[in-house]
């Protein structure tokens, strides 16, 4: 018969397993260039993805049955994390619209620059 102790240290190998290949197989993309820069960054946001269910449900047991509260807590976590990340993206862009001058302005600059 199998103990809950062997359980949870099975789970937890599992968890640790499924986390560096999530972790290896994403480095891999970066440094070996497989496919185009597009299809590697989806790549990396599905791994991402992957290993952050594999540590809720492996490390943090949230996909257990019985507690609400935690599935709750999770789900607000999740709301605000999207919001906080949204919101850095939508400023980081259009701050990077903004502050990038146009060509014509650098063209300008270079030549004041030139004639000093």
């Amino acid at each position: 018969m199998i103990s809950a102790a062997e359980t949870s240290t099975a789970r937890y190998v599992l968890g640790f397993l499924g986390s560096l290949v999530c972790t290896f197989a994403a480095y891999w993309f970066v440094v070996a260039h497989p496919v185009a820069h597009n299809l590697a960054l989806g790549a990396l946001v599905a791994l991402a993805l992957i290993q952050i269910f594999i540590q809720l449900a492996l490390f943090l047991h949230l996909g257990d049955r019985g507690n609400q509260l935690n599935q709750l807590a999770l789900a607000l976590t999740l709301v605000i994390v999207g919001i906080v990340v949204t919101g850095s993206l939508w400023i980081m862009f259009n701050l990077n619209g903004r502050m990038m001058p146009s060509e014509a302005q650098m063209l300008q600059y270079t030549q004041s620059q030139d004639s000093m």
